[in-house]
């Protein structure tokens, strides 16, 4: 049925022929665009969370690692003086290795905050796009 305010063929054309949105090739490319722009933000952001974790896990691996070094090395004292000096060099090495992991976090999350912003901006991009054709 059509609408008496806005007369239409049935092809959705107006009596003049021309379509409100141009040609459907042009809307259907306008529209892959901008799906495959705003699909790349969720991709984004999970590849960052994935690489972040595997970041954590591997840290927390070495940690435990140095934590069942630790304990073996304890085991292996015989005097007082030799448990507290591997306890030192242990707390020594648990400050720089956290001081270090931080750092590695803190540009890995830069990085994957910038990734994701860039894919944020393409899709704002795509979007302009097609208000532009859509216009």
């Amino acid at each position: 049925m059509t609408n008496p305010r806005s007369p239409q063929g049935h092809n959705g054309a107006s009596p003049s022929g021309m379509q409100p949105f141009g040609s459907f090739e042009d809307l259907s490319k306008s529209m892959q665009g901008q799906f495959a722009a705003i699909s790349a933000i969720p991709h984004a952001m999970l590849e960052a969370q994935l690489a972040m974790g595997s970041e954590l896990f591997g840290f927390m691996g070495r940690r435990m690692k140095a934590q069942a070094e630790l304990c073996h090395e304890l085991s292996q004292c015989r005097e007082l003086a030799d448990a507290v000096q591997a306890q030192r060099r242990f707390s020594e090495r648990v400050s720089s290795d956290y001081s270090e992991e931080f750092g590695q976090i803190t540009t890995m999350l830069r990085n994957e905050l910038t990734s994701v912003a860039d894919a944020a901006s393409e899709a704002v991009t795509e979007a302009s796009k097609a208000a532009k054709l859509a216009a």
